[in-house]
């Protein structure tokens, strides 16, 4: 019996060691491999052209600070930004990005606008200065010099409509009121879907769900510990390599009807947002965003992200054309569909299928702009009613 146990023990010392081995050696090889990864798609990005007049060390710095971004836990809506003071990333303590804010003045008396929205409103692959905030605030500064007007970027990776619904709840509950509110989405909606097989769930809900009270269970810890092991992920690349001919993961369009039911999420959203608006004052605005699928003169690069994720498309043409021929986003004043925005140019707009350049978010904010300049207008004059605000309103859509 002590024969058998000492030889249960060493077999399983040695197993161990050998596990421990492989998962050293394998953690430095996909510590390089990765690197390489993703500097060769930094190469390929400032190749397509989708910067101008930018030198090319800039571009690497930019979405190297990117990659070294991280997150914290945040109640209620599962993560926010680590704070971050980066060369062209700058993340403050609150989690918030920096924006350029040439018109404030003073904070506490200022027009205050709220930009929501995900990465595409945080603008990834942007410098400070260049996101669709920035953009937006300069805009302003332009037109209407003496106003004072503050833009605020929530903007962040993986958010969705329903979590900058509770972000702009818990600004509400704080008295931290705005008078504009802007809601930059469309892309997080469908790819959280696409990953939950089921709409109005948070981007990347299922590992939260793979984690949830891992603390009271042991197998739960030991399957967490395995999957997310280096030797897991060299087993599966080497399945998938040897029986699809490719080490990555191949998506699949989902179903036509979970195009409806992203539709239907989205669209509940956007009246739970007006009721916020009626309560508090302030003017929403519910932007559709483009994305890859939507622009008409693709590039040649562009043309390559489009077929490398054309998984997405069935489903972000079947909800986008379901959310525009819906009879409420029809009659809704404070939505807005700016998926064409990119129509009327042949340059290289994206990075991937949703991710746009600086010049990208130059004319989304070009085309927000025009619809909330009539507010800043009317803003100055303290005798207009409210109905003659949402009438000057109406008059750009």
């Amino acid at each position: 019996m002590k024969r058998k146990l000492k030889f249960a023990f060493i077999l399983f010392r040695n197993v161990l060691i050998i596990f421990l081995l492989l998962e050293i050696g394998l953690g430095i090889f996909y510590h390089y491999h990765d690197k390489s990864g993703i500097d060769n798609n930094t190469e390929r990005i400032i190749a397509s052209g989708v910067y101008e007049n930018l030198e090319d060390e800039e571009i690497k710095i930019i979405h190297r600070e990117l990659r070294e971004q991280d997150m914290i836990w945040e109640p209620y809506l599962h993560y926010r930004f680590k704070p971050m003071s980066g060369k062209h990333n700058t993340i403050y303590k609150n989690g918030l990005r920096k924006t350029a804010n040439p018109s404030l003045k003073d904070s506490a008396t200022a027009i205050k606008i709220f930009c929501f929205g995900g990465s595409t409103m945080y603008s990834s692959g942007a410098r400070d200065e260049y996101t669709i905030p920035s953009e937006l605030s300069k805009l302003i500064h332009q037109k209407f010099p003496e106003q004072n007007v503050e833009v605020t970027n929530f903007g962040c990776h993986g958010y969705t409509r329903a979590t900058e619904n509770i972000q702009l709840q818990r600004e509400l509950i704080k008295k931290n009121i705005p008078d504009i509110v802007i809601f930059y989405d469309g892309v997080n909606e469908i790819i959280s879907a696409h990953q939950n097989n089921e709409a109005g769930s948070p981007t990347n809900a299922y590992n939260r769900k793979r984690e949830f009270k891992i603390a009271h269970s042991y197998k739960k810890r030991l399957k967490l510990v395995m999957t997310s092991s280096n030797l897991y992920r060299f087993i599966t690349t080497l399945q998938r390599k040897l029986f699809s001919g490719n080490a990555y993961i191949q998506l699949e369009a989902r179903s036509d009807a979970l195009a409806t039911d992203i539709a239907n999420n989205y669209i509940g959203l956007v009246q739970i947002s007006k009721s916020m608006e009626q309560a508090y004052g302030f003017k929403v605005f519910n932007f559709l965003q483009p994305n890859i699928y939507s622009k008409k003169n693709l590039t040649e690069a562009e043309q390559n992200y489009y077929k490398e994720q054309e998984y997405y498309k069935n489903l972000y043409t079947l909800s986008y054309n379901q959310v525009r021929l819906d009879s409420l986003m029809i009659k809704d004043t404070t939505f807005v569909d700016i998926s064409d925005v990119f129509d009327t140019t042949e340059k290289t707009i994206y990075f991937d299928f949703c991710h746009t350049g600086e010049f990208g978010n130059q004319l989304v904010a070009n085309k927000i702009f025009e619809h909330i300049q009539p507010l800043l207008t009317v803003k100055k004059e303290t005798s207009v009613t409210q109905s003659e605000i949402e009438q000057q309103t109406e008059i750009t859509q």
